[in-house]
């Protein structure tokens, strides 16, 4: 069985939720209130993650049914994957993110909806300032540091000219 504190990780994921929309009421730009609407939805999903988790743990630990306790036990490994290779495995886009298809040495680019070789000079990630998300980049590397969860905040860039947004 793991040893992720699910209660803990819940806990904390709720206190940044919280903390990410009171630092959205300061945003003064579309792109800051956009990275930090996204922030607020992905914090919960890991909160629902969480509270499945707990109650996973909970069936177990009640000794009950056997059955629902076989269920809870397979909800939990399924559980546990998740976080680990959604989550934990990789940073969380808030903004753009550029798929790479390693095998072809491919970039795919969601705005033209088009491959291109990692030689040419197709797309790129450019990181987007603290200072252009309004503080949170602090917020983002304090989620990091205390539940190992990382997310990012980039724009596509092709050569020195920033994508206009879509959306957000």
């Amino acid at each position: 069985m793991s040893d992720i504190d699910y209660l803990s990780l819940f806990t904390r994921f709720n206190g940044f939720r919280l903390i990410a929309r009171i630092n959205r009421v300061g945003c003064d730009n579309d792109l800051a209130r956009c990275a930090h609407d996204r922030l607020v939805a992905k914090l919960g999903e890991l909160i629902e993650l969480m509270t499945r988790a707990i109650e996973a743990k909970r069936c177990l630990q009640d000794g009950g049914d056997p059955a629902r306790a076989e269920q809870a036990a397979e909800d939990l490994y399924w559980i546990e994957a998740e976080f680990e290779h959604r989550w934990i495995g990789q940073a969380q886009p808030l903004l753009d993110h550029l798929d790479t298809d390693l095998a072809t040495q491919e970039i795919f680019d969601p705005r033209t909806k088009r491959w291109y070789a990692l030689a040419e000079s197709g797309p790129s990630l450019r990181e987007v300032s603290d200072q252009s998300l309004c503080g949170l980049r602090q917020i983002i590397d304090q989620i990091t540091c205390e539940t190992g969860v990382s997310f990012h905040a980039h724009r596509i860039v092709y050569g020195s000219i920033e994508a206009v947004p879509s959306g957000c």
